[in-house]
């Protein structure tokens, strides 16, 4: 398939999830396996390492080997032809999560891709996902609707009155 939108997939990583992102990863190289143009997605991961929270157990690991270890996962990303691109945050006195690098994601971003979409490090991306975002572009764009939010998402944290949705 030609994708005719550009993606931006950001996912931050805390050091404890290296171990998890194998299956995100894997993921969205089966996704990225029905696009002719890969070009058109840029996959950005940000490792945090800040202990601001927790620390490292070095007993088990160590920093070195958790980066090696992150790289590795990544590049096999890269071999599908996406642009890949990570960083790493090592800043132990400030505290920079989730909601932070979501937010820069999204301004940093907003005007050189159509699709800002959260990854997240234990969510698994289904083969049918830019396909289905490239139908409900098509869609809002015939039905006049400029701004929508979509999830593939099933998570329930509501109670019943929402069933209807």
């Amino acid at each position: 398939m030609i994708l005719n939108k550009k993606y931006i997939i950001g996912t931050h990583v805390m050091f404890y999830e290296v171990e998890m992102i194998d299956e995100f990863i894997k993921s969205v190289y089966n996704a990225v396996g029905q696009v002719d143009n890969r070009d058109n997605i840029t996959v950005d991961f940000l490792f945090n390492f800040s202990e601001y929270f927790e620390k490292v157990d070095t007993n088990q690991i160590s920093v070195d080997e958790l980066k090696i270890k992150f790289i590795n996962q990544v590049e096999y990303l890269r071999s599908t032809g996406v642009n890949v691109r990570y960083n790493f945050y090592e800043d132990n006195d400030n505290i920079y999560t989730i909601g932070s690098y979501r937010r820069d994601l999204n301004y940093k971003n907003c005007n050189n891709y159509d699709y800002i979409i959260w990854g997240e490090s234990d969510c698994l991306v289904p083969m049918e996902f830019f396909n289905t975002l490239e139908s409900l572009s098509t869609y809002a764009s015939e039905n006049n609707i400029n701004r929508y939010v979509t999830t593939f998402a099933t998570r329930k944290m509501w109670d019943e009155s929402w069933s209807i949705l």
